[in-house]
């Protein structure tokens, strides 16, 4: 199969257009990398939406960052519930693919939050 780049911000954008969702955006330009089959992200990106929704009635906030050394997506869901049910442990695994790892802070009655950090190709 061959290499198709992926441009996250677009790639949000025509997620977050079919899923149809209150959400705030904050994308930045050129975050971009090489994979043979993104259809596992595009599962994760939807996964981390839905698990968010459900903690929240208000939107979700999604930040891309292009940084010097990787990319930082975050997902955040305001909310006052204090226990949350966990995250899929499968995440992890599937972002290896994708030269990224997940890391999530949940301030209790005030907010959860999933950052994923994608490295940059050398």
């Amino acid at each position: 199969m061959a290499e198709q780049r992926v441009d996250l911000k677009k790639l949000l954008l025509l997620i977050k257009d079919g899923k149809n969702f209150d959400a705030n955006l904050c994308l930045d330009e050129g975050c971009t990398f090489e994979t043979e089959d993104p259809t596992a992200l595009i599962k994760v990106f939807n996964y981390l939406i839905n698990y968010l929704k459900q903690l929240t009635a208000k939107p979700i906030e999604i930040a891309l960052d292009l940084r010097s050394n990787d990319y930082l997506l975050s997902f955040m869901a305001y909310t006052e519930q204090k226990d949350l049910p966990p995250l899929s442990e499968n995440l992890k695994e599937v972002l290896k693919n994708y030269s990224a790892s997940l890391e999530s802070v949940h301030e209790e009655g005030k907010y959860y939050q999933v950052r994923l950090s994608f490295a940059k190709a050398s």
